[in-house]
Formats: structure tokens, C-alpha cells, sequence
């Protein structure tokens, strides 16, 4: 045929931009649940801040409490919109190269990422598409089932080593980004409201761990855009506060 491609020629494929509804839904699922926890937090954390200053028969009073949930509300609006817009972008601006003996993945804003041949471990396929996998969890392509010609994509990184079928457990990295969220609210939660000394060291260590190799990861992982590398430095800020009253708590044990 003559648009077949010779077996050491390359090929490049993209995204499917009818695709991005499905992952863009995906998306705002795992908002919602963390939109979700913050809700049920922030009556919480209005009390403590503003509970003294309510009165009876009052709207006055409210009015701080009102503009300070006002304003955490609309930056989580700003803050989803850009981010639907970014995740937009990246799916646009993915490519995927395929060579002879070697797999390329590019995406606007994240580190270009090339797996040999001879690094591959296990080539996988679940319900969302393609896992190059290879001995660092962190050198893994995703290919979304939305890619135009992914049969022929399969079936040239299939000449490597057989495509194993995935079944997906419990502990999937999807589920991990609903659930983290979440625990780190509940801990912060709890560690913010509590006067306990030992509640305090028990909710702000594990916080202060997470937040650190979160950190680390994030700097240095391929899977983490440049514009989420520069955000992580702001972790600084609640890390600081977390050390602090920890600090606090130990000195003056109660």
C-alpha cells in the first residue's frame, strides 16, 4: 500500500480534540469531592476566625464571615476555570513521536520526555488507553485511547513486547487523587481548630512529611507541568505555619 510506513520510519500522532470533553469531566469530578471537603470545612474555620464577632439578630455581623467565604469561593472558580483551560492546552499540544526504538512524548509546558526501547519494561492497557512502563515509575507514558490511529499506535509499540491488560485495583492513581486531597483537608482540619498539643503533633507531622515530599516530588517529577513546579514553591508558606505551631505545641505542652 502505498501509505503504509516502513517498520524503522516514524510516525507522530495527536490527541483527539472531541476527546477532551471525557477527561475534562473526569476533571471536575475530582474538583467536586475536593470543592466537596472544603465546604464542609470552612464553616468550620469561619467560626474560629469570626464566631466572636456574631451577634443575635445582627446581618452586620455576618458580613465578614460572608465576604471571606465569598472570596475563597471565587478563587476556587478562577482557579478551576485556568486550570480547565491549561489541561486544555496540554491535550492540544500533545505529541507522541514512535520510532523504530524509541517513544517521544511532548506537551506544552512539561519536560519532553524519551523512552528507548531497551528501557521499557511492560506495556500495559486499561480502560483509558496505553502504560509504557518502564524500572522508574516515574518514566512512564500515558496514552490516552482518544489518540487518532491508536490501533496503529498499539500495534507498533506491540512489535516491543506484548500489550498486557491492566486490571485496575483499589489503589489506582485516580483514586489517590480523589482520596489525598481530601485526608490532607481533614488532617489540616483538625490540625488548625485543635489546642491539644498532642493532636497538633499528630495531625501537623504527618502534614509537614506530606507537604514536603509533595513538594520534592512535584520539582522534580517529568509528569508535573512547569507552571505546577513554580506554584509548589508557595508550599512554603503553609509549611512554615505547620513547623511553627508544631513548635509551639511542643514547648508549651498541654
Amino acid at each position: 500500500m502505498p501509505n503504509q510506513l516502513a517498520p524503522n520510519s516514524l510516525k507522530t500522532y495527536h490527541l483527539a480534540p472531541e476527546g477532551f470533553t471525557a477527561a475534562r469531566n473526569r476533571l471536575l469530578r475530582q474538583r467536586i469531592a475536593i470543592f466537596a471537603g472544603i465546604i464542609l470545612f470552612l464553616p468550620l474555620l469561619a467560626y474560629k476566625e469570626f464566631g466572636e464577632t456574631w451577634q443575635r439578630d445582627s446581618v452586620a455581623s455576618f458580613l465578614p464571615t460572608l465576604l471571606f467565604v465569598l472570596i475563597v469561593f471565587g478563587a476556587l472558580a478562577v482557579g478551576l476555570r485556568k486550570g480547565i483551560r491549561r489541561n486544555q492546552e496540554s491535550w492540544n499540544s500533545f505529541e507522541l513521536v514512535v520510532g523504530d526504538d524509541f517513544v517521544i512524548r511532548r506537551i506544552k509546558d512539561f519536560p519532553e520526555l524519551e523512552i528507548q526501547r531497551s528501557e521499557v519494561t511492560a506495556i500495559r492497557e486499561s480502560a483509558v488507553g496505553l502504560h509504557v512502563e518502564t524500572n522508574l515509575k516515574d518514566r512512564t507514558i500515558g496514552i490516552a485511547s482518544a489518540l487518532i490511529d491508536y490501533d496503529d499506535a498499539k500495534e507498533r509499540l506491540s512489535h516491543w513486547m506484548p500489550v498486557q491488560q491492566f486490571q485496575q485495583g483499589w489503589k489506582t492513581a485516580s483514586r489517590w487523587m480523589w482520596g489525598l486531597p481530601l485526608i490532607f483537608i481533614v488532617f489540616f482540619g483538625a490540625f488548625y481548630m485543635t489546642t491539644r498539643s498532642w493532636l497538633i503533633v499528630a495531625t501537623g507531622v504527618p502534614l509537614l512529611a506530606g507537604l514536603l515530599w509533595s513538594m520534592w516530588f512535584i520539582r522534580k517529577s517529568v509528569q508535573v507541568s512547569a507552571h505546577m513546579k513554580r506554584l509548589s514553591l508557595f508550599v512554603f508558606l503553609p509549611l512554615l505555619a505547620i513547623a511553627a505551631k508544631l513548635i509551639l505545641a511542643i514547648r508549651h505542652w498541654r
